[in-house]
């Protein structure tokens, strides 16, 4: 925050030097990110992957606790050592449980931020394109701003563009 801070008031004491005005402008990249058509096709799709695999998981959850149930009511019925492996055979498939549960976790974050990282990617090449275009002096992120006039905001110009750009991608006629 304090180095945002350092570089506005650079940027303000800069161009009041050389005489340039000073245009500053404001992304909330999330929103971008989650308004764009790229980034809700791929919420989508990152939503139904996790669906698949939590239904996954909780098939083998009802199927632990039926083996757990099914083994606290015959445990009284068994010979000692075959409780023993009854119960070491259920603790090890809890555990296996367990790493799957983690590594389903772990695998869906990774995509997150895979998907994420792609988008912003874009993103920084519109904004930059908008900058240019606006002759915005900097553009900054809104989430690293404690207050900005509303009139300063280019987050709808960016998804716009960016939903314009992905659009022409798909279509094979890019435009710049």
């Amino acid at each position: 925050m304090i180095r945002i801070l350092m570089v506005v008031l650079l940027a303000v004491a800069t161009g009041s030097a050389w005489g340039q005005e000073l245009k500053v402008g404001f992304v909330n990249v999330q929103k971008a990110i989650s308004q764009s058509q790229r980034g809700k096709a791929a919420r989508e799709t990152f939503r139904g992957a996790l669906k698949d695999r939590r239904a996954t998981l909780l098939r083998e959850e009802q199927a632990i606790e039926k083996e757990r149930r099914q083994l606290d009511k015959q445990a009284v019925l068994m010979k000692e050592s075959e409780r023993t492996r009854a119960r070491r055979r259920l603790q090890l498939r809890m555990r296996d449980y367990e790493r799957s549960a983690r590594d389903v976790r772990e695998e869906m974050a990774l995509k997150e931020r895979e998907m994420t990282g792609e988008i912003l990617k874009d993103l920084h090449k519109i904004i930059t394109d908008v900058g240019k275009t606006g002759k915005f002096t900097m553009i900054l992120e809104r989430s690293q701003l404690l207050y900005t006039d509303k009139g300063t905001d280019i987050t709808d110009d960016v998804i716009k563009l960016y939903d314009e750009r992905s659009q022409d991608s798909t279509t094979g006629d890019k435009k710049k």
